[in-house]
């Protein structure tokens, strides 16, 4: 019913309603950085929504953060909860995020970290949407390889692999 975008130059994540019929979008309103407590979405570089859709995640590059919003499956509305930055309260592997995902059953977040080549795990709570950072998974750290300048992050449906797009490796890394 809804549709959500991010806005990079924006710094901005737009919520759209969508005719089931036609696929017509309908312009909603927009979250942006600095503006009505909004903060996390400076140069916003990727969306996602669980399947409860409860919550929207946008990542952002310069604010190197993971943005927690609640959604309204009615209207399609969002109102920000929180955000998650790289390198305070042990949150690691953020600088760059380029891409996020959520797991099939909702209760884990993916992140793609472009400058760290990494791939970042949190433990998501349905009822409330806040995130817990779990671990971060290096390139060429413990084994790991194909996430130099990591952009985008995908979950297969079953949810047991997590496969991860490394630009400058010209890859997608498998994680399990």
């Amino acid at each position: 019913a809804h549709v959500y975008v991010v806005g990079v130059a924006d710094d901005a994540v737009a919520a759209f309603s969508r005719d089931a019929l036609t696929g017509q979008l309908t312009f909603v309103h927009r979250l942006q950085d600095g503006v009505g407590g909004v903060d996390g979405l400076d140069w916003a570089r990727g969306v996602a929504i669980p399947a409860d859709g409860e919550h929207v995640y946008a990542v952002s590059q310069f604010d190197a953060a993971v943005v927690t919003l609640d959604r309204d499956t009615t209207t399609g509305q969002l109102t920000f909860v929180e955000w998650l930055h790289d390198s305070q309260g042990g949150v690691d592997g953020l600088n760059y995020p380029w891409g996020v995902t959520v797991s099939p059953e909702g209760n884990q977040v993916y992140v793609a970290g472009y400058n760290d080549h990494s791939l970042t795990q949190f433990d998501r709570d349905a009822a409330t949407g806040q995130l817990t950072y779990l671990q971060t998974h290096y390139d060429n750290v413990a084994g790991v390889d194909g996430l130099r300048y990591a952009v985008d992050v995908a979950i297969g449906e079953d949810g047991k692999h997590v496969y991860v797009t490394g630009w400058a490796d010209s890859a997608v890394a498998l994680a399990r």
